[in-house]
């Protein structure tokens, strides 16, 4: 199922002025590149989001039969968008899809936490993964960088 993904994320990157193919080396999990887009949304950019959704993608082909996965795949698809509500929705849904990933993974949740900022999407709030350590909202950017409450593994969704 990834496989049909593929190639849609990677002539997204290309169409948006990114890398033409994935990058050589594939992540070692699905976690880094998605940080690293939940570090770019919250500098509201959306510098490299294209290359980083199909890193994600190729980092998912491996565990594409987890539970999580499939929403974490298809919001990569979202988040290589041209414009920052766009990407952030996309976010979104990779973000819960990734919750359930790591919630039935805790070997890899070592030095990530979940927050949740109930102002997010008009008060319907969402949720996201991000290192440990001090807030950093990638729904409100730079304007409301560190609302959240970081929420425990237990009592996160998913």
């Amino acid at each position: 199922m990834l496989r049909r993904f593929l190639p849609l994320v990677v002539a997204v990157a290309a169409g948006c002025g990114g890398a033409s193919k994935p990058a050589a080396t594939a992540p070692k999990s699905l976690v880094e590149p998605y940080i690293a887009i939940q570090e770019t949304l919250a500098r509201d950019s959306l510098e490299k989001l294209s290359e980083l959704s199909a890193q994600v993608v190729v980092a998912a082909e491996p565990v594409q039969s987890q539970a999580g996965v499939g929403e974490v795949v298809a919001g990569a698809g979202r988040v290589a968008a041209q414009d920052i509500d766009t990407a952030r929705a996309g976010f979104q849904k990779m973000s819960m899809g990734l919750i359930t990933y790591l919630k039935g993974h805790a070997d890899q949740r070592n030095g990530y936490e979940v927050v949740f900022c109930p102002m997010a999407f008009n008060n319907k709030g969402a949720y996201w993964v991000q290192k440990t350590g001090e807030i950093v909202n990638p729904y409100h950017g730079m304007m409301m960088l560190h609302c959240g409450d970081k929420v425990t593994w237990d009592k996160a969704p998913g």
